[in-house]
Order: C-alpha cells, then structure tokens, then sequence
C-alpha cells in the first residue's frame, strides 16, 4: 500500500478501491451505454449534414483526447481506476461508432447489410478487431469516410492506451512480485 503525506508532514496509508468495485462499476456503464444505444430515438433527417459532421469530429477528438489524459494520469490514481478508465472509453467509442454507422445506414446507399442497431455494434466490433468478415460493407463515401476515422482511431489511440495499459499491469505485478526490503 502506498503512502501520502499529510498537512503535518506524518504519511498516511492511501486508499485503493476494490477491484470488485471497480468491476461492478464498468459492468453498470457498459450495460447503462448498451441500453441507451438501443432505446434513444435515432431521428437523424431533422439535422443538417454539416452539423452531424461537426458533431462527430468533436466526439472523435473528445475520446482521442480523454484516452491521452488517461494516458497521461501515470501513477495519479490507482492501477483499477486507470484500467476503468481506459476501459469505459473503449467501450464509449464502440457504441459512438455504431450510433454513428446505424445513423449513416439510414441513409441510402451507404452501408450494404447493415440494418439494425445490432447490425452496427456487430460491424462497429468486426472492424475494432480488426477482423472483417465481409457481410456489412461500406459502400457510401460518407461511411468510408467514418470507417477510416474509426480504423486510425483504434490503431492510434485505442492501441496507445492498451499497450500503456499493459506495461502499467506489468510494472504492477513486478512490484507486487517483489520483496520489499
């Protein structure tokens, strides 16, 4: 357990969640994102083209941004809230992109077998994991254009905050593996 210093310069114990807690915690945002995914009014037709681009642009740049911070928190915080964090931003991303590509399929023309919200988070995880079956493909330029952003997204900034994630859970077993003296 780590310390902290006080006011009148004593040190005391810092405290860590549970990681149970934490768990629980990203469970409930996962399902609380799912369900609003799901049950929000999809009315895209009564906004213009332009601001919807806006909007996305600002959305990307907000998670790009939000995974940088967590990035950049270093020992701030403690190993379970960092992992929460880049967590719930991977998740949030996931169902930002589907919102985006079940929006654009409403469109014609613009994806080929994509049809319903899961159709989206479906192809919204395919190409995350980088898989790409090849039964929903983007045939419009508006979703290419999304599926690109997405593609640089993952292999930017999602790949950035799993691999400090990783060296982070490394750098915790080694010290939790190593005698103190």
């Amino acid at each position: 357990m780590s310390t902290r210093s006080q006011p009148d310069g004593k040190a005391a114990p810092e405290r860590t969640e549970s990681p149970w807690w934490v768990a629980v915690r990203a469970i409930g945002a996962l399902v609380v994102l799912l369900v609003a995914f799901y049950t929000l009014p999809d009315q895209v037709h009564s906004t213009s083209e332009a601001v919807r681009t806006v909007v996305f642009a600002l959305c990307v740049g907000a998670f790009a941004a939000l995974i940088v911070l967590l990035i950049a928190r270093g020992q701030r915080g403690g190993f379970p809230a960092r992992a929460e964090g880049l967590l719930l931003t991977v998740v949030a991303s996931i169902v930002f992109f589907a919102t985006v590509y079940d929006r654009l399929a409403q469109q014609s023309d613009q994806f080929a077998g994509l049809v319903t919200r899961t159709d989206a988070l479906y192809f919204t995880l395919v190409t995350t994991a980088t898989v790409g079956y090849g039964d929903i493909t983007a045939t419009g330029q508006a979703s290419r254009i999304a599926v690109m952003v997405q593609i640089v997204f993952n292999l930017v900034f999602l790949g950035a905050g799993v691999s400090v994630a990783l060296d982070r859970i490394k750098q915790h077993r080694r010290a939790a593996a190593k005698p103190e003296d």
